[in-house]
C-alpha cells in the first residue's frame, strides 16, 4: 500500500512538469471555460524541428510552463494526422492560436523562439 502511494506521488508530480495536451477542440474548450482559462492551439507535426524544439525545450522551461499551465488550456493538432478547425489560416509551423471562451481566434504566434522570448510574447497577450 506504501508503496502504491509513493508511485502515485511520483506520477502526479511528473505530469506537474510537463504540458498536458487536449487532441479536440470542444473537450479543450469545455476544459478552458471550467478552469477560467483560454485555449493555445498549436499546429505542428512531428517532423519539425521548431516545432520538436517547443515541446521538448521551451514548453519544460519551467517559468514558461508554469505560465501556459495558470494561464491556458493546450491544444496540440498535428498538420498531417488530425483533422484542424476550419477558419484557421498557417503559413508555416508552429503556429499557436489563442482561443477565446467561444473558440475565436484572439491572436496568433508564428514560428518558435526561446523560452524568454516566447514567454514576453506570451505576457503581451494578456
Amino acid at each position: 500500500m506504501r508503496s502504491l502511494l509513493l508511485l502515485i506521488i511520483c506520477t502526479l508530480s511528473l505530469f506537474a512538469n510537463e504540458l498536458q495536451y487536449e487532441h479536440n477542440l470542444d473537450k479543450a474548450i469545455e476544459k478552458a471555460n471550467k478552469e477560467h482559462k483560454e485555449v493555445m492551439m498549436m499546429y505542428s507535426a512531428v517532423w519539425c524541428p521548431e516545432c520538436n524544439y517547443m515541446k521538448d525545450i521551451v514548453f519544460k522551461d519551467e517559468k514558461v510552463l508554469k505560465y501556459i499551465q495558470k494561464h491556458y488550456v493546450v491544444l496540440a493538432l498535428d498538420i498531417q494526422k488530425d483533422t484542424l478547425p476550419k477558419g484557421f489560416d498557417y503559413i508555416g509551423i508552429p503556429t499557436f492560436f489563442f482561443l477565446d471562451k467561444d473558440a475565436k481566434e484572439k491572436s496568433k504566434i508564428i514560428g518558435g523562439s526561446k523560452a524568454e522570448l516566447f514567454l514576453q510574447k506570451l505576457k503581451a497577450l494578456k
